[in-house]
């Protein structure tokens, strides 16, 4: 199948895989020391003094002990990059030399047109950039706004000269006319639309880039005043500014290091919080933002500081991204920006310190949001607090932690005199958790182990692994995470003549960001893995029978079940299921 630039096949995601050096990957980002067999270092994923990074180069594993993340090198590359999964064996493929596989006709004409629009986008952002060296209005202009040269540099802003044809005039010869269109920088009037025309002119010009550092857009900033204030490319294959946050590309690495983002509204206020030394800082481009925008951010960020404007429309803008961003588990802050100021111009008026610290000291959303809903007197009178309750309920049913959900119930439903019970009723929480009675922490759930140091024990079991045919089926494990891999595990064992596969294989047959990967790097580097063959005996047959045994129950309902049916053949045939099931039952109890 097609997707994005290249012909994604089996056979090519399996060559990067067998290439790709995880420790070259990860060394781009971190420093990594031999320890053993593997290599340790800080983690380049989030921001940490002690070194807690381990790379296993053998089985191509990663696993950081401080946050928990693991997988493989594209995994890792991934998280590092922005890129998602075909841009990464992408990249991987022309990293380490591996052939791309030609595309079907219609892939490979997508394929180039995809390239002549790249082609397209890079030449103009060449011309935007001259041309801001050429114009002292413009110049003056960012000047006055205090953007130094080097965050002109960094964000490769330009400008659009007046005039109609400039843009088009400059790159003939070089970029048709066609390209052009396509890549959403020229427009054609509907009375003279042979005669095309530039659809930036006299504008401040700004690249949007994605995730991965790739040029999709523009935005322009107009420097009259007769025109709208911000127009940006129209929609092309490469731009949709709904799935697009301005800065990301840069943001990244500060990112992974605090876990904390700065979401803001336009570009000079990314471009005057990163002057004030507020690296994590994007913008959703002055658009309501969506759903795709808050899963982007989250895949970076665990907290979201939201600096929209102090003026109403920010406000409101505000409030409806809250749901969005609560629904994807991150923390919400909510600045004091000031009334018709934007962070920016907090910055221009106040200086950077003051940016910095109304960043740092943002209140927490849903508490702020609880106290603006439940005012002083409001627990006096039930109609207010039915009506606070009501808009409680719509407050906190995104928040997908069950636990800080109930926290926040509690806090206001203290606020508004009533039993708590009576809100978690209505956010239908209340067998989902119950308040904690004490802080002494939960042992992990038997049947969780068990299944994890079984697969843990077969993964690293060498030549001590039992016959195929007496390892449980898959319909053992329950949790759905650890099925997939052992389902790998088991059909690549028993395709291999008893021989134990490597973990490598198994990741072959096993989506790339799915949480399986993070499973098996987790197990097999989290802690070192004995090949005792007594033990591996043990967690099999304890499995095994924890199988048998619910499966002798679910015999015995559908027993049941036909004899209040009255019928004898189904019937028969379970007491002779349930009969043989018996038997192994009572073979070779487990060995504690």
């Amino acid at each position: 199948m097609a997707l994005g630039n290249i012909h994604l096949t089996p056979d090519l995601v399996q060559a990067v895989r067998d290439a790709v050096d995880i420790v070259d990957v990860a060394s781009e980002y971190t420093r990594l020391k031999k320890a053993g067999r593997r290599y340790r270092g800080l983690c380049p994923l989030h921001k940490e003094k002690t070194p807690s990074f381990s790379v296993d180069p053998d089985q191509g594993l990663y696993y950081c002990f401080g946050c928990g993340q693991g997988g493989d090198a594209i995994k890792l590359h991934m998280l590092l990059t922005g890129d998602d999964f075909p841009a990464a064996i992408e990249a991987l493929a022309r990293r380490y030399g591996i052939p791309l596989p030609k595309p079907p006709r219609g892939a490979r004409q997508e394929r180039d047109r995809s390239a002549e629009l790249e082609h397209a986008l890079d030449e103009a952002e060449g011309f935007f950039v001259e041309q801001l060296r050429r114009f002292p209005k413009p110049q003056t202009y960012l000047e006055n706004r205090r953007i130094s040269s080097e965050l002109i540099e960094a964000f490769r802003i330009g400008y659009a000269p007046p005039g109609w044809r400039e843009l088009i005039g400059a790159l003939k010869g070089r970029v048709g006319v066609v390209e052009l269109e396509r890549a959403g920088l020229i427009a054609r009037s509907e009375r003279r639309p042979e005669e095309p025309y530039d659809r930036f002119r006299d504008r401040l010009m700004f690249p949007i880039r994605n995730a991965a550092g790739r040029l999709v857009g523009f935005g322009g900033r107009t420097l009259a005043d007769d025109r709208a204030k911000y127009i940006n490319t129209s929609e092309t294959p490469r731009f949709s500014k709904g799935q697009l946050l301005y800065g990301l590309h840069l943001a990244k690495r500060p990112l992974r290091e605090s876990r904390r983002a700065l979401l803001v509204e336009g570009f000079f206020d990314v471009l005057g919080a990163v002057a004030a030394g507020i690296e994590g800082a994007v913008a959703s481009m002055g658009t309501a933002l969506t759903r795709e925008q808050s899963r982007l951010l989250a895949r970076f960020a665990d907290e979201v500081v939201v600096g929209y404007d102090g003026d109403a429309a920010g406000g409101a803008a505000y409030l409806r991204a809250l749901p969005l961003l609560l629904a994807e588990g991150l923390g919400v802050m909510r600045p004091e920006v000031g009334e018709g100021q934007d962070p920016d111009s907090v910055r221009l008026d106040r200086g950077e310190a003051a940016l910095v610290e109304i960043v740092d000291t943002a209140a927490d959303a849903v508490t702020r949001e609880i106290e603006r809903l439940t005012p002083a007197g409001a627990g006096h009178d039930p109609r207010h607090q039915a009506r606070a309750a009501a808009a409680l309920v719509d407050l906190l049913k995104p928040i997908p932690d069950a636990v800080l959900r109930y926290g926040y119930a509690k806090q206001a439903t203290d606020r508004l005199g009533l039993p708590v019970g009576l809100l978690l009723d209505r956010l239908k929480l209340r067998k989902e958790v119950a308040p904690p009675r004490d802080s002494t922490p939960q042992e992990a759930s038997p049947v969780r182990s068990l299944e994890e140091k079984t697969l843990q024990l077969l993964l690293a079991g060498g030549e001590s692994l039992p016959p195929a045919e007496e390892l449980p089926p898959s319909e053992a494990f329950l949790n759905p995470a650890l099925r997939n891999i052992y389902s790998a595990f088991l059909d690549l064992y028993r395709g291999g003549q008893g021989s134990s596969p490597a973990p490598r294989e198994v990741l072959a047959r096993l989506p790339s960001d799915g949480e399986a990967v993070d499973r098996i790097a987790r197990l097999l580097l989290e802690e070192s893995v004995g090949t005792d063959p007594r033990e591996l005996e043990g967690s099999v047959r304890r499995l095994l029978r924890r199988w048998q045994q619910q499966k002798a129950r679910e015999l015995a309902v559908r027993i049941n079940e036909a004899q209040r049916a009255g019928d004898q053949e189904r019937l028969q045939r379970l007491l002779e299921e349930k009969a043989a099931l018996s038997r192994l039952l009572h073979v070779r109890p487990p060995t504690e």
